[in-house]
């Protein structure tokens, strides 16, 4: 099976985190809706008390670990930003810099983003995530495929949809298939 022909919805992480899904032969679009696929997928059943319990990863800046609700709340936030720089990129060219974001420390710019998304609802951090993906992906769709792939579009556009994704079920998946067989006693 060669890198392109591999299943995203079933494939290792690792083998998919080392392909390069920006490879001409790859589908974004149909990758992007896989990788959705598998990550609302792993979070399927918990319930709003699961997704607020502590330890599903511990903070990048040292703050306290994150909850599910975070690390999907976080995707949302992302999306929701990238709503703003997507549409500011289209009319201007200019996508962001990492600088514009606590002078290129992510760890702390997203751990002071931690709220509302630690005290808020399932529902409502899913509500929030599910007006936000479809706008995100309308304007992105405004961009040809070789417009993403270069290399400014792809850092913004493909870490905030496939990459947030990816790095996101790594913590996701192995976490809530924990909490299922400790919840029912395996």
């Amino acid at each position: 099976m060669t890198p392109l022909e591999f299943d995203l919805g079933h494939a290792p992480l690792d083998m998919i985190r080392s392909s390069d899904l920006r490879a001409s032969g790859r589908d974004l679009w149909v990758d992007e809706a896989v990788v959705w696929d598998r990550l609302t997928t792993s979070w399927a059943g918990l319930d709003d008390a699961a997704w607020h319990l502590p330890g599903a990863a511990p903070s990048d800046a040292g703050g306290e670990d994150w909850s599910l609700a975070e690390h999907v709340g976080h995707i949302a936030d992302w999306q929701e930003l990238a709503i703003v720089y997507t549409s500011r990129a289209i009319e201007t060219g200019r996508w962001p810099s990492d600088s514009d974001y606590d002078n290129s420390d992510f760890d702390t710019y997203n751990e002071g983003r931690r709220e509302p998304w630690a005290s808020m609802s399932r529902d409502a951090i899913l509500t929030r995530l599910a007006a936000a993906r479809p706008r995100l992906l309308d304007l992105a769709r405004r961009l040809s495929a070789e417009e993403i792939r270069r290399d400014e579009p792809w850092s913004w556009l493909y870490m905030t949809l496939h990459g947030h994704y990816l790095d996101h079920l790594a913590v996701i998946e192995p976490w809530a298939t924990e909490l299922r067989r400790s919840s029912e006693g395996i």
